[in-house]
């Protein structure tokens, strides 16, 4: 038996150059893919991480940002200006009558409240002016002009401070004051509008009254007074200088379709409620084509800017608010803060002076 073959010093099979090089290269190779595949996955992790600190910093540069922009003086006007356009959201039980008073320096007005917080009582109220430099308020909630300028007056409840409402205050200068913040009035009269002699109309004093008493015949079709549009496209031009938009809702109605509106509200509300805010045919001022709804028909629009302008402007340009708030007992209506009537500057003037209503300055109540 030939024991060689068992020998551990037999020699071993020898590997060409050619061979060895090409293991090498493919060992490299698989190391530069490896590598390849770690660089890979590293840059993907960074990426990851630098996305998250790029977004980090996109929310710091906004808060930076907004830090910046309110000590720029330039940019801080505008925010301001932007600010004293906006009213105030009510989230407290407080209802008020209004939520902006516009007064001239020296004029006061006074919110009314008509709804209190439960367990919050008159004696509650405490008010209070964020910049008396511009507007001060007694514990009555008497606002008082100062300055020109725009400021809030709190109303809080000593019973419950969580209960509290602001309310917007815009104070105007004289007539010398040319500030393009300032609410703009009419200086020009608004004439009364012209007496129709078509029969069956009710005149007292120059005026044409139609309420639950007296009516218009079911034939009267007048259309929309020019004179009383003209007005209103100058009332609503004002306001419009202000940021505040008051548009024309609805103006004349003639007596069939107010007939139609009627029923609606009748069998949608019964009649008995259907009649404190819904006229019957033949007795509601939008036939007269006299009468403008603004906006929109409803209390909400109360609580808005825009009817605060309304009610504090328009008997500049001729109009009443021909159902105010409180006297409902007498005009047979739900206090409606969008429903105008054109009546001249003079009459308007002096029933928003005087508080009365419509029928009271007429002597028909």
């Amino acid at each position: 038996m030939d024991d060689n073959r068992y020998s551990s010093n037999r020699p071993r099979r020898r590997v060409s150059r050619r061979t060895y090089r090409n293991r090498r290269l493919v060992a490299l190779a698989i190391i530069a893919f490896l590598v390849l595949l770690f660089v890979v996955l590293i840059a993907n992790a960074c990426k990851k991480k630098s996305d998250t600190k790029t977004g980090s910093k996109s929310k710091n540069d906004t808060t930076i940002t907004t830090t910046t922009t309110t000590t720029d003086p330039s940019v801080t006007t505008t925010a301001v200006t932007t600010t004293a356009l906006t009213v105030p959201e009510n989230k407290s039980d407080f209802k008020l009558d209004k939520q902006a008073v516009y007064i001239s320096v020296g004029e006061k007005d006074m919110p009314r409240v008509l709804e209190y917080p439960d367990g919050t009582y008159e004696a509650d109220e405490r008010w209070s002016s964020s910049d008396p430099s511009i507007a001060t308020v007694d514990s009555y909630g008497h606002i008082t002009g100062v300055s020109p300028g725009v400021c809030s007056v709190t109303l809080k409840s000593a019973a419950d401070p969580s209960q509290e409402v602001q309310i917007k205050v815009t104070v105007r200068g004289d007539s010398t004051d040319n500030n393009s913040t300032s609410p703009q009035s009419n200086r020009a009269e608004a004439p009364a509008p012209s007496v129709d002699d078509t029969e069956g109309l009710t005149y007292v004093n120059g005026i044409l009254i139609v309420n639950k008493e007296y009516g218009l015949p079911a034939t009267y079709a007048p259309k929309m007074n020019e004179l009383c549009y003209q007005q209103f496209s100058q009332l609503s031009s004002a306001a419009a200088k202000e940021g505040l938009k008051i548009y024309l809702g609805s103006g004349y109605i003639a007596y069939k379709d107010q007939e139609k509106i009627y029923n609606g509200d009748v069998e949608k509300y019964g009649e008995s409620l259907a009649d404190t805010f819904s006229a019957r045919p033949g007795h509601a001022e939008s036939q007269t084509g006299l009468s403008i709804d603004c906006n929109t028909a409803d209390s909400a629009f109360g609580y808005t800017a825009e009817a605060a302008w309304l009610a504090q402007h328009a008997h500049e340009y001729g109009f009443i608010i021909r159902y105010p708030l409180g006297k409902d007992n007498i005009t047979g209506y739900q206090y409606q803060p969008w429903h105008i009537r054109y009546v001249g500057s003079t009459v308007a003037e002096r029933i928003y002076k005087s508080g009365v209503c419509l029928e009271e300055y007429l002597g028909v109540a």
